[in-house]
């Protein structure tokens, strides 16, 4: 039995034949297309001709109708003439010829007898035969509808004419008949008119398919039956082309319409030879091209032969090269070639620099994965990858702190699970199963309990990968943010905390509002201005607590901050004594209420108004028998005598209203005559923030 061939031998292939090959690719889908670019050409400039031609006898079919409606029209005009009506018949004769219609056409009229009264082709009184057109003068009769017959010869002079009657209608009966002899020179003029091409030929044809005019010897054909193909195509089509050969006997392609009024046809013929031309030079130039493409295969064949014999010493250099043999550096003459020796020549260098370069591409991976880890316990992020298909589950060293483990301590994906607080469990299995699922980004907190049973909050986000061997597998980082929960739930309570004091202090403009109001209604007109000022101090006070974060404020400072605009430059018209004293946000809006209030009263009507006059606030923590207390004492001098009022001002009602009300304070006004004193005394619990840290001064300031 004979040894079989080598399969991979068997389907080798040479380079000559490739090129060939590759010759006969390029060729044939050129000739291919070239003759379907011809053929596509050929058929557009045909369907261009043929819609041409066949708007030129559609527009000329229209043009018979216009020329055949004008006669008809003037014979309407002409059968409402006054003169049939009276009579007077000489004078319609005069009428019809002044209407211009003699011409080649003759207008007669008939009685529906047969008899002509008048005829335009002879005078008047003219002695004139009796029509022999019975038949046509009985069918006006019967349907009083004009009717214009077929061309036909007159049968008294041989004439060739076309005849269109007219009834004439008096009262309810058909009187007479006007009849008009159109001669087919009209229709002869309307084709000359067309400037129809020398080796073309158009006529008209009526409805029974004869001649009535041509471009082509119209003195022999006209009256002749047409071309029994056109004839056929006419009566069946209102419009086309058909093949078929002119009575000439020269073969042609014949282009019909038919008019849509009175069905007479316009036909165009134009010759086989003229339209198979465009056509004749498609293949002109097809076989041109035919001719090129093959000496192209030609100069390929040639040029096959000149790469073959560089490329078989191409090959037997990379065999050189396979072998580790020298690699010969005899030119090929062929510059592409050279530059292939020449690049198989430097291949192993560049093998060898491959290899540096991939050394040193890996030692950057294994920086950037140093700077990646390094970002991450930046961060305090930890990474880990699980697989749900076998439950493998890798973390780094960061992410095992986060769930309360050494760097080298086991942590499973079981053990995830059996960390994390049984409230949350739910919810990071669904998180998962649904990143799976959808293949989208994993995010979920929740709370794990350390092997110490401390409890921390973490923050997981993953993402869905698909590996190389296509397993599925989620990848993400783990943060500790448990600080972060603390500080949201310390912002909630800050928040809430705002929240009540914000009501607290729209509640006191609302007071304060309220009583502006009552005070307005009594008369005073200085009321809004007033109350105005108290908003505004409202608002000082507002800016002293922000810029403590609503944590309190100095005594000390509330006072400066009412009182500083009214200090002089020596600064001994105000003076302020006393411990350093931390009030409550709440005591600080109060007590800053009040002093707006006094400050405002001493400015109107007190020490404030004059030069000389004077303001001593002092205040001092003293002891009693219960609770340490926060006494204050406001004092003016200088200012003019001070009166006892008669009654209760709005700045009075308003500090006991903020004092004693919302702190629980007691207020002493006494108006002796050198000016307004006012003690004040809160319970220390009540205004300050730390009562403990005065404990060392209670016994310091003593009033």
């Amino acid at each position: 039995m004979p040894p079989r061939p080598d399969p991979v031998l068997w389907s080798r292939t040479s380079l000559r034949q490739v090129l060939w090959a590759l010759v006969f690719a390029l060729t044939l889908p050129a000739v291919l297309i070239a003759g379907a670019g011809f053929y596509s050409g050929y058929r557009a400039e045909r369907e261009a001709t043929d819609l041409r031609l066949q708007e030129t006898a559609r527009a000329l079919s229209l043009s018979i109708d216009r020329a055949i409606e004008k006669s008809e029209m003037a014979l309407r005009v002409l059968a409402l003439s006054p003169h049939i009506a009276n009579g007077d018949f000489a004078a319609f004769h005069k009428q019809t010829l002044e209407a211009g219609l003699a011409g080649p056409s003759s207008i007669a009229l008939i009685e529906p007898s047969g008899k002509v009264l008048l005829n335009t082709r002879v005078p008047y009184g003219s002695p004139l035969p009796d029509g022999r057109r019975e038949g046509a003068v009985l069918k006006v009769q019967e349907t009083r509808r004009v009717q214009l017959s077929d061309l036909q010869t007159d049968p008294i002079n041989g004439q060739v004419l076309i005849t269109m009657d007219m009834p004439v209608v008096i009262g309810d009966r058909v009187a007479y008949i006007l009849s008009a002899a159109i001669d087919p020179a009209g229709f002869q003029r309307l084709i000359s008119d067309q400037r129809i091409a020398p080796g073309w030929n158009a006529a008209v044809l009526d409805r029974s398919g004869r001649i009535v005019a041509r471009s082509r010897s119209p003195e022999r054909f006209i009256g002749e039956l047409a071309n029994p193909v056109i004839r056929d195509a006419a009566a069946t089509f209102s419009e086309g082309n058909v093949r078929s050969e002119t009575l000439d006997g020269v073969p042609a392609r014949a282009y019909f319409s038919k008019s849509p009024t009175y069905n007479w046809t316009f036909v165009v013929s134009v010759p086989s030879a003229e339209l198979t031309a465009s056509f004749q030079r498609s293949m002109f130039w097809l076989l041109i091209l035919a001719g090129c493409i093959l000496m192209g295969v030609a100069l390929a064949a040639m040029l096959s032969r000149l790469i073959a014999k560089p490329v078989d010493q191409l090959v037997a250099a990379a065999q050189a090269l396979g072998t580790g043999r020298e690699v010969d550096g005899t030119t090929t003459h062929v510059l592409e070639f050279d530059t292939i020796q020449k690049a198989l020549a430097d291949a192993a260098t560049d093998i060898r620099e491959q290899e540096r370069h991939r050394e040193e591409a890996l030692a950057r991976i294994a920086e950037s994965e140093a700077r990646l880890r390094l970002a991450l316990n930046a961060g305090h992020l930890g990474s880990w990858e699980f697989t749900p298909s076998t439950g493998a589950f890798v973390a780094s060293p960061q992410c095992r702190a986060n769930f309360g483990r050494g760097p080298d301590e086991p942590l499973s994906y079981n053990d995830v699970l059996a960390a994390i607080h049984p409230d949350d469990r739910a919810r990071q299995t669904e998180a998962v199963a649904q990143a799976l699922k959808n293949r989208s980004d994993l995010h979920v907190e929740y709370r794990v309990i350390w092997p110490d049973h401390s409890e921390r909050w973490i923050r997981i986000s993953g993402r869905a990968r698909i590996g190389p061997d296509g397993g599925l597998s989620l990848v993400g980082v783990s943060q500790d943010i448990t600080e972060q929960r603390l500080a949201d739930e310390r912002r909630g309570l800050l928040l809430h905390e705002l929240n009540h004091r914000v009501k607290n202090t729209l509640a006191t403009v609302q007071s304060i509002a309220a009583m502006t109001r009552r005070a307005a209604e009594q008369g005073d007109e200085g009321a809004w201005d007033a109350f105005l000022g108290r908003v505004q101090g409202l608002a000082k006070t507002h800016d002293l607590l922000t810029d403590t974060q609503w944590q309190g404020a100095m005594l000390e400072d509330v006072l400066k901050n009412e009182l500083e605009p009214y200090q002089d430059a020596m600064r001994q018209r105000i003076r302020l004594r006393g411990p350093k004293i931390n009030l409550q946000p709440s005591a600080v809006l109060a007590l800053g209420l009040a002093i707006h209030e006094l400050a405002t009263n001493a400015t109107k009507y007190g020490s404030l108004t004059a030069p000389e006059g004077r303001v001593s606030v002092l205040w001092a923590v003293t002891s009693s028998l219960n609770a340490p207390m926060l006494i204050l004492e406001w004092v003016e001098s200088g200012g003019p005598p001070v009166q006892q009022p008669k009654r209760q001002g709005f700045g009075t009602r308003l500090i006991q209203r903020g004092l004693a009300q919302q702190l629980g304070g007691e207020i002493k006004l006494d108006f002796q005559p050198e000016g307004i004193r006012c003690v004040v005394t809160f319970p220390i619990k009540n205004v300050m923030v730390e009562a403990e840290e005065m404990s060392e001064n209670v016994e310091r300031y003593a009033s």
